[in-house]
C-alpha cells in the first residue's frame, strides 16, 4: 500500500516476502533508497528499523510530498484547502464531476507545475496539488505520462481520499517520522555520501526496456517515472549504476529485469 501508490512500487505481500526477507539487519545502521518512489519496501514492513533512514528521488515533487506527510496534521489542512478551493465543484452528476476533475488534471499536465523545481522541500501547497495529480494518474504513473483515473464515479469519491484517510488514521506516521533525511539528488552522489560497511542500499531504479535490435535499453519507458531524457536515467545512467555498485562497500539489493 505505502503512503501512495507509485509506478513500479514494491508494496505487495509477494514482493515483501521475496525482497524484505533478504534485507540484512545485523550490523546495518543506515538504510538507503536512492530511487525511493513510494518506498513501499520500507513503509510496509514494521520489522525494518535502522538508526538512519534516507529517502531520495529525482522527482522533487515526490520527495516534497513524503516530507510534508511527515506532519499529517498540517498536510491535512492543505488537502482540505485544496478540496474547498481548486477541487470544489457544485456538480452532482458523476459524469460531469469526472469531466471537472479531469480538466484540472489535464491543465496541470500541460502547465509548468511539474517542471518548476524552484521550491523548498516542505512546501505543503505544492504537495497537496501533486497529491491530487499522482493519485489521479492511471496506474500511478508520473502525471505527465498518464491519463486521468482519479475519480470513482460509482461511489462519488476522489482517489485522493485514500491518502487523506491514511493521514487521518496516522497509518504511516511512525514510518515517515523515522526517515531522518530527504534528498532530491543524483543516485551516485547519494551512494557515495553514505557508502559504508554498515549501510544497506535497496535499489529499484527505473527499469530498462531492452531493444533486441539495438542490443541496449531504448529509454522509451522513462516518462512513466517522471524522466524524459538520458541525462535523467537513460542507458548511460544504468551503466553508471553498474560501475558504482562494483566499488561500493555497502550491502545492497537490486530489483531489475534480467538482461544479458
Amino acid at each position: 500500500m505505502a503512503v501512495i501508490s507509485y509506478f513500479g512500487g514494491k508494496s505487495s505481500s509477494v514482493f515483501h516476502k521475496f525482497i524484505n526477507s533478504k534485507i540484512p539487519k545485523d550490523g546495518i545502521k543506515t538504510y538507503l533508497e536512492p530511487f525511493s518512489g513510494s518506498m513501499g519496501t520500507y513503509m510496509d514492513d514494521p520489522n525494518l528499523k535502522f538508526d538512519t533512514v534516507i529517502y531520495n528521488d529525482k522527482n522533487r515533487h515526490q520527495v516534497n510530498l513524503y516530507k510534508c506527510c511527515q506532519n499529517p496534521t498540517e498536510m491535512l489542512i492543505h488537502l482540505d484547502n485544496l478540496k474547498r478551493g481548486l477541487l470544489h465543484t457544485t456538480e452532482t452528476d458523476p459524469l460531469k464531476k469526472w469531466d471537472f476533475y479531469k480538466a484540472i488534471y489535464k491543465e496541470y499536465q500541460k502547465n509548468d507545475f511539474l517542471d518548476d523545481m524552484n521550491f523548498e522541500i516542505g512546501d505543503y501547497e505544492k504537495a497537496a496539488i501533486y497529491a491530487f495529480l499522482i493519485t489521479s494518474a492511471h496506474n500511478s504513473v508520473y502525471p505527465r505520462g498518464a491519463g486521468f483515473n482519479g475519480y470513482k464515479k460509482n461511489n462519488d469519491k476522489l482517489k485522493l481520499e485514500t491518502l487523506i484517510n491514511k493521514l487521518n488514521k496516522n497509518t504511516y506516521t511512525d514510518k515517515l517520522e523515522s526517515i531522518t533525511e530527504f534528498f532530491n539528488i543524483d543516485f551516485e552522489e547519494l551512494i557515495n555520501k553514505y557508502d559504508s560497511e554498515d549501510t544497506y542500499i535497496y535499489l529499484d531504479p527505473p527499469y530498462a526496456r531492452f531493444n533486441e535490435e539495438k542490443g541496449e535499453d531504448d529509454a522509451k519507458r522513462l516518462f512513466w517515472y517522471g524522466s524524459d531524457d538520458e541525462g535523467v536515467f537513460g542507458p548511460a545512467s544504468h551503466r553508471r549504476l553498474l560501475e558504482l555498485l562494483k566499488k561500493t562497500k555497502s550491502r545492497w539489493s537490486l530489483s531489475y529485469y534480467y538482461f544479458p
